[in-house]
């Protein structure tokens, strides 16, 4: 089950439109100049793609200061999951929990044994920050118990569902510890375009110093383009080829790699739509904060989404009444590792989270005055 499935909420709900925030998308849709480059090269459909997607990787390449070789690109980050565990075929695989289903749904299509490592509510903010050397190495002491005889390591910064961030001094010792043991390291940052400055950094800065990483990136969460879905992967040469051999040849098609190209010439794109989501996000907290919930608890998040804990109650009534008022929300009730009744809750424009406010007011005033 994932988010952003409006037919099926059409069909389930009776309404035609929805405020959907079920998926985590920028809702600010795609950078100027997206549409108008895809209704130009809508002629081209007649055409195969480019099996290599040579002008979008050399795009990426110069933008992201990588080599062209270590790009690889696929239909969406969950496409090129599948296609990297379908290359490796691993015996073994860590996930920390909860996590985005489709690594274990990966995992378990080429019958590797999946062992879950508890993170919680919490996520990241649940593991220890190292500050002294001692502290480092007791950090160091137990990723090594954990990873021993894993093949995979599956890591996920910005956390989906949390919302949490893994401190770059963990993550290097989590990539050297892995590396130590023969493990490689597969690294979900499909949500790092949304990081505020101070926080945002890419594992891509360590593909040259460690041949066991692979980064898996989505250009379809921040650019709003999940109807055409692009993601790329990133790591050695010798690795992305054995991936290339692993999948369908044409798994771009011509119109994402197009979009991916005016997507990326737009230079300020990036910077306004962080700072009008710095604004929905401050806006949502501030008001939620305002409105004193019984029922309802916000956690802290630094992305576009955010875990709603509920105190009485099923997240799955919550996901219903929500959807009759044209709310879709993410029921995480099928988030392995996930203790408790919790929604997803993606930030869209302030009038959107407006709504959402005034319908959860709306729900727990009845539930109150049905108790009363």
């Amino acid at each position: 089950m994932h988010g952003g499935n409006i037919y099926q909420a059409k069909e389930r709900y009776g309404h035609t439109q929805f405020i959907d925030l079920s998926a985590n998308i920028n809702p600010f849709g795609p950078p100027d100049g997206v549409l108008e480059r895809l209704a130009r090269k809508l002629e081209s459909i007649v055409h195969y793609p480019d099996p290599d997607s040579v002008a979008l990787r050399a795009r990426m390449s110069e933008l992201y200061h990588l080599p062209f070789e270590n790009i690889i690109l696929g239909n969406g980050a969950g496409e090129l999951l599948f296609t990297i565990l379908q290359a490796l075929r691993p015996r073994r695989v860590l996930i920390p929990l909860p996590a985005f289903s489709e690594y274990r749904r990966a995992a378990e299509a080429v019958g590797a044994l999946v062992t879950p490592f508890f993170l919680g509510a919490e996520g990241w903010s649940s593991l220890p920050l190292p500050e002294s050397a001692q502290e480092a190495e007791r950090f160091a002491e137990k990723w090594r118990g954990l990873l021993s005889g894993q093949d995979i390591l599956f890591l996920c910064s910005p956390h989906n569902p949390t919302g949490t961030l893994l401190n770059r001094k963990q993550f290097e010792i989590l990539l050297e510890v892995a590396h130590t043991c023969d493990c490689r390291v597969i690294f979900d940052e499909s949500f790092v375009d949304f990081l505020p400055d101070e926080k945002r950094w890419s594992a891509r800065e360590y593909l040259a110093s460690y041949s066991n990483l692979t980064v898996v990136y989505s250009l379809t969460k921040f650019y709003s383009l999940p109807g055409l879905r692009l993601g790329a992967a990133f790591g050695p040469a010798r690795d992305l080829e054995r991936f290339q051999e692993a999948r369908d040849p044409w798994s771009v098609n011509v119109l994402a790699q197009e979009a991916g190209l005016a997507a990326l010439e737009n230079r300020t794109y990036a910077e306004d739509v962080r700072k009008k989501l710095t604004e929905c996000r401050n806006f949502f907290y501030s008001e939620f904060e305002r409105q004193e919930f019984a029922n309802w608890r916000l956690r802290p998040t630094w992305v576009n989404f955010a875990l709603l804990e509920l105190r009485t109650g099923k997240s799955d009534r919550l996901t219903e009444s929500l959807g009759e008022r044209g709310i879709l929300v993410r029921d995480c009730s099928n988030f392995a590792g996930l203790e408790g009744e919790s929604v997803r809750i993606a930030v869209k424009k302030e009038s959107d989270m407006a709504k959402l406010l005034l319908a959860l007011r709306e729900i727990e005033d009845e539930r109150n005055s049905f108790k009363a």
